[in-house]
């Protein structure tokens, strides 16, 4: 049986990220990198659940895109997905204790953005662990006036929250910590989407709580499984629904983001084949963004849930 992903435990010592940090912020970026170095080999070796987790997701993408990863072994480019994962999370750590800056954006994306903002109008976007989401909140910066709302899953990420808590409190102001998508809580998302708010939801993971809440989608060829939560809460929204990109290219980041749905209400009989289709949609436009820049793909648990990629994976450790 595989394993949830919120039983996959943080990797790293608080201190250890607050030296980091402090490398970063008294040495330089250049020092960050070669510290990262060690630090990141000590994990790829421990931790063989994500090591195992990162090859079957290289192979899967290499036998659906022959051309994305380019040429090099699979322990090369499974270390390489280490390092850029512990090179982004500086770079969360970054865009929460500052307002993020240089964000790129192609000019039809940018236009959508400036329009969806000025319309006043609340809406959901559905984001994933994907590049770094956490650059959102760039879109506030051009937008001074609106309140943009991210559901975040904490209790996977303490110790990172707890270093950016000790840095900026303040910036957590518009993250909304989530257990479970109750009653209560899409209430008061419901008002803030009715105030002109906007509310990120990550789309790619199922939160824990919600393990009937599931779908299975094809993602590079296999089924896997994906939520429906961000569906159901958009049905209780009534509001328009957009998926939000933003990952490195080079040295800047680049957001996309992606007309959805104007609103999502499926009906009373076949409200569950409605939502497991807008998964597949979502699965179809994630992947088409993911083989972009596969080593910046966050997830490192048993997406997949232990298919015969898993087997085959761990059989190059």
């Amino acid at each position: 049986m595989s394993r949830h992903w919120a039983n996959v435990g943080e990797a790293g010592a608080l201190g250890g990220m607050r030296f980091m940090v402090w490398v970063n912020n008294h040495i330089g970026r250049f020092a960050f990198s070669i510290f990262l170095v060690p630090v990141m080999a000590y994990f790829y070796v421990r931790r063989a659940g994500p090591r195992r987790a990162s090859k079957e997701f290289l192979c899967r993408v290499r036998r659906c895109y022959p051309e994305a990863l380019g040429r090099g072994s699979l322990n090369w480019l499974s270390f390489r997905h280490f390092m850029t994962f512990g090179d982004s999370l500086l770079d969360k750590y970054l865009a929460w204790v500052d307002t993020p800056s240089g964000i790129d954006m192609d000019p039809a994306d940018s236009k959508m953005l400036f329009d969806a903002a000025a319309s006043g109008r609340g809406c959901l976007l559905i984001g994933s662990h994907f590049g770094n989401l956490e650059y959102s909140r760039g879109i506030a910066h051009r937008h001074p006036g609106l309140i943009i709302n991210v559901l975040m899953y904490d209790q996977h990420a303490m110790k990172f929250a707890a270093l950016i808590g000790d840095s900026a409190p303040e910036s957590r102001l518009n993250l909304i910590q989530v257990t479970d998508m109750d009653v209560e809580l899409a209430l008061q998302l419901q008002e803030k989407v009715r105030n002109g708010e906007w509310v990120v939801i990550a789309g790619d993971r199922v939160p824990v709580g919600e393990g009937g809440r599931v779908c299975e989608a094809t993602f590079f060829g296999e089924k896997a499984r994906l939520p429906i939560g961000p569906y159901v809460l958009a049905n209780l929204l009534h509001c328009p629904v957009y998926l939000l990109h933003c990952f490195r290219i080079e040295d800047h980041y680049h957001l996309g983001i992606e007309f959805f749905a104007e609103e999502i209400q499926p009906s009373r009989k076949n409200r569950r084949e409605a939502y497991e289709k807008e998964a597949q949609r979502f699965a179809l436009a994630l992947e088409k963004q993911v083989v972009r820049a596969p080593l910046q793909w966050f997830n490192f648990f048993d997406f997949w849930g232990g298919t015969s990629d898993a087997k085959a994976a761990s059989d190059t450790l």
